[in-house]
């Protein structure tokens, strides 16, 4: 007998008890690649950065600040579509961005060497593809969107679709950017290709892990 969850939106969710690790070591993934790439120095996601910048200037660290700065946008898609919210929405608030500053610090004290540029580009790469199988793993689990994620959707829908998700997407994207550089944290080859490129390999990756649990998962 498989565990059903009714979902906000009234679906029936079943295999809760397989989709909770999909989501946690989605999580865990993300967590250890942006907590990776905050150590390389070639800058982190858009979002992220500008939460890096104020982390600086404050003195608060960025997994309180991720968590802070995700209480008012999930009140605000809970007020505007809170199908998009689910427990792994929650989890993520709490998660993410306190497993980023331990993944970073617990590496920073491993690793003491200089690495030289050529040497961190080949990494983040591979970091890069690493991040899109977590983000993949989050959506394959389908317990809720991320606060910044779903607020993209819930702006699209507030124009009643005459403009497009990604377009919205990229907008913020830019809009934090350049508030990362304003508040001093580094922008850099990664963040530009955590904006234009990544989300193709998650939409890659997320195909694939529905192909193959499939089965597993219904």
């Amino acid at each position: 007998m498989k565990n059903v969850i009714k979902l906000i939106d009234g679906r029936m969710l079943v295999s809760i008890e397989k989709r909770i690790p999909l989501l946690l070591l989605g999580f865990i993934l993300i967590g250890f690649c942006v907590g990776f790439m905050r150590l390389l120095d070639l800058g982190i996601d858009p979002f992220g950065a500008s939460l890096l910048g104020i982390s600086g200037i404050t003195g608060v660290s960025f997994g309180t600040l991720m968590l802070l700065s995700s209480i008012p946008m999930l009140i605000f898609i809970f007020a505007k579509k809170r199908t998009l919210i689910g427990i792994g929405t929650i989890i993520a608030m709490f998660a993410i961005g306190y497993l980023i500053d331990f993944f970073y610090f617990y590496m920073s004290n491993l690793i003491s060497i200089e690495l030289s540029l050529p040497v961190r580009i080949g990494l983040l790469v591979i970091t890069l593809m690493i991040l899109a199988f977590g983000c993949a793993l989050t959506i394959t689990a389908d317990l809720g969107l991320i606060t910044y994620d779903a607020l993209g959707i819930v702006f699209e829908d507030m124009t009643g679709g005459k403009i497009k998700f990604r377009w919205i997407r990229l907008g913020m994207d830019l809009f934090f950017a350049v508030l990362a550089f304003v508040l001093g944290a580094t922008v850099g080859i990664a963040t530009a290709l955590t904006i234009f490129i990544i989300g193709p390999f998650v939409n890659f990756f997320r195909d694939k892990l529905q192909v193959a649990t499939k089965h597993w998962l219904h």
